[in-house]
Parts: structure tokens; C-alpha cells; sequence
């Protein structure tokens, strides 16, 4: 009697052990299948810029195979000094070298407001997250960019120096105003891709993107050059 009495205790001791393990498993492949999802989108977004840069990439040897035609084919001195003179300018400005001027976005990064509750505490922006949004806005097809006033080139150093950050040998603060020059939607586009609003909010930190017809970045001024040393000759 007694063995007979325990039989509905296991069954219901058994049945929650399947029902538990039911629930785990159906738990587990919701998480995989979120997973996947959000895998997926990532894929998208990366075959995206892409296609994007694909896109640029044949539009630029297009032109440069048009520019190897009138250097090879001019029709006269005159022309071929000409175009000589105008790629001497694209390629000045495209240095950061000499000012540039065009269509783009201003993206300002600034202290985001704080609530009380939150203790007034506010994150830091490091050298490694300007950097961050530097090669992505120049993956976008940016032209040229300034921080802050300060032209950014190929040979710029953006650096955590003690609790500043510098560009070069120019301490630069928030609020961060980044003039990039380019086709301000894909640039916008890129920016909201790589969830840069996102990541900047983690640190209290918030980005204002302006679409403009006209910005005007400076060109570099040349502050913090290496002009002192000299090679050192064979066998010294």
C-alpha cells in the first residue's frame, strides 16, 4: 500500500523534471535564435558598407583612368600643365595640406544631461573612440575632417596624454565638433550603422549629427612637424 501511495509522488516528481528541462531547452533555442537574428543584421550592415566602398573604390579608377588619359593624351603643353596643376590641388587638400570646402556633416560630441539619481557621474572619451570615428567616417568615403578646428592627415597622432587627449601636440576638450567633408547621408548612414549614438550614451555622452551644404575645414597647419632632425649618415 504504501509503494502504491508514492507511484503519483514520482509521476509528479518526474513530470516537473521534464517540464524544467522543456523550459531550459526552449529558453536556450529563443536566446540561439536571438542570436542568429542579430548576427544576421550585423552580416547585412557589414555587406552594406561594402558594397559602398566597392562602389567608390570603381568610381575612383574610373577617374584615375581618365586622368592617365589626359596626362598621356593632352592636347597641348598648356592643357597638361593644367591638369598637372589641378591634381597638385585635389591631392594638397586630400593631405590636408591646403583648406577644403564642400557639402558634408558636422557631428558634435558633447556631455549628455545627468540625472540626479546618477550622482553626476559622466564616463570618458578616449583617444581609441576619436580614433574609432575618424577611420569610420574616412571608410564612409569622408574627404576631409577637422576636430576642433584641427585638420586631421595621414601622419596624425591622436593620443591619451595623462587625462587629456591630443592631436598631434594640440590638446583638444569636449564638447568635440567634427567637420567631415563628403556625401553627408552615407557619412550619417555609416555613423547610425556602427551604432555610435549607442555607444556613446553608454558613457553619458551624446552626438549631434548636422547635414550642411557648406563646411569649410582648415587646412594643417603644420604645428608639431619634426623639423630639426637629420638622417644619420652611413658608418656614423
Amino acid at each position: 500500500m504504501k509503494s502504491k501511495k508514492q507511484i503519483p509522488l514520482i509521476i509528479t516528481a518526474i513530470s516537473l523534471i521534464i517540464g524544467f528541462m522543456l523550459a531550459v531547452q526552449f529558453k536556450s533555442y529563443n536566446a540561439h535564435a536571438k542570436t542568429d537574428s542579430k548576427d544576421i543584421s550585423q552580416i547585412r550592415q557589414d555587406l552594406q558598407k561594402e558594397m559602398e566602398r566597392h562602389r567608390r573604390i570603381l568610381t575612383d579608377i574610373s577617374k584615375y583612368d581618365q586622368l592617365l588619359y589626359e596626362y598621356e593624351n593632352p592636347l597641348n603643353h598648356s592643357d597638361s600643365l593644367k591638369v598637372m596643376k589641378e591634381e597638385l590641388s585635389r591631392i594638397k587638400a586630400l593631405g590636408g595640406l591646403a583648406e577644403m570646402e564642400g557639402s558634408g556633416l558636422v557631428i558634435t560630441i558633447q556631455n549628455a544631461p545627468v540625472e540626479e539619481e546618477d550622482g553626476g557621474y559622466l564616463s570618458t572619451i578616449f583617444d581609441d573612440d576619436l580614433r574609432y570615428v575618424v577611420n569610420e567616417l574616412f571608410g564612409a568615403g569622408a574627404h576631409g575632417i577637422s576636430i576642433n578646428g584641427n585638420r586631421v592627415t595621414p601622419t596624425t597622432a591622436i593620443r591619451n596624454v595623462g587625462d587629456e587627449i591630443q592631436m598631434d601636440t594640440k590638446i583638444i576638450r569636449l564638447p568635440y565638433e567634427i567637420k567631415v567633408i563628403g556625401d553627408p547621408n552615407v557619412l550619417e548612414s555609416a555613423m547610425k550603422l556602427r551604432g555610435f549614438e549607442e555607444y556613446f550614451a553608454i558613457v553619458n555622452k551624446k552626438i549631434i549629427m548636422k547635414k550642411l551644404d557648406k563646411i569649410v575645414i582648415p587646412a594643417y597647419d603644420g604645428k608639431g612637424m619634426i623639423r630639426y632632425m637629420k638622417p644619420v649618415k652611413e658608418g656614423s
